[in-house]
C-alpha cells in the first residue's frame, strides 16, 4: 500500500498547480474538461485519509473509486495538456493507476 498512497500523493501534488498553469489546448472542450479532470483529482485527494485503519472493504471501495476518478481524469489531461507538463502529468496518472490496479488484483479480487 505504501508505494500506491506514495504515488498518488505525488500525483495530486503535480495536478493540483500543474493544471492551472500548464500547456493546454486553448477551446472550450479542453478548458471544461480540464477543469472536470482538476474536481476529480481534487476528490481524491479529499477521500485520501477517509478510511480507518483496518477497514479494508472501505478500502477496496475507496481504491475502486480513487481508480475510477483517475482514469476519467487521465483522458482530458493527455488530451489537452501540452508540453513537459502534458508528459509528467499523464506518467504520474499512469504509475498512480497501475498501482492501484495492482493492489486491487493482488488483494481484492472476488471481493
Amino acid at each position: 500500500m505504501t508505494r500506491y498512497t506514495a504515488r498518488l500523493a505525488l500525483a495530486v501534488a503535480l495536478l493540483g498547480p500543474a493544471s492551472a498553469g500548464a500547456g493546454v489546448v486553448d477551446t472550450y472542450e479542453c478548458r471544461r474538461d480540464l477543469a472536470m479532470a482538476d474536481q476529480l483529482v481534487h476528490g481524491v485527494r479529499l477521500r485520501e485519509n477517509s478510511v480507518k485503519a483496518g477497514d479494508f472493504v472501505g478500502l477496496r471501495r475507496l481504491l475502486r473509486r480513487n481508480l475510477e476518478d483517475m482514469v476519467k481524469a487521465r483522458g482530458p489531461m493527455a488530451r489537452c495538456m501540452t508540453g513537459h507538463d502534458q508528459g509528467e502529468n499523464v506518467a504520474q496518472m499512469d504509475a498512480s493507476i497501475g498501482d492501484i490496479r495492482y493492489v486491487l488484483a493482488r488483494h481484492c479480487q472476488g471481493r
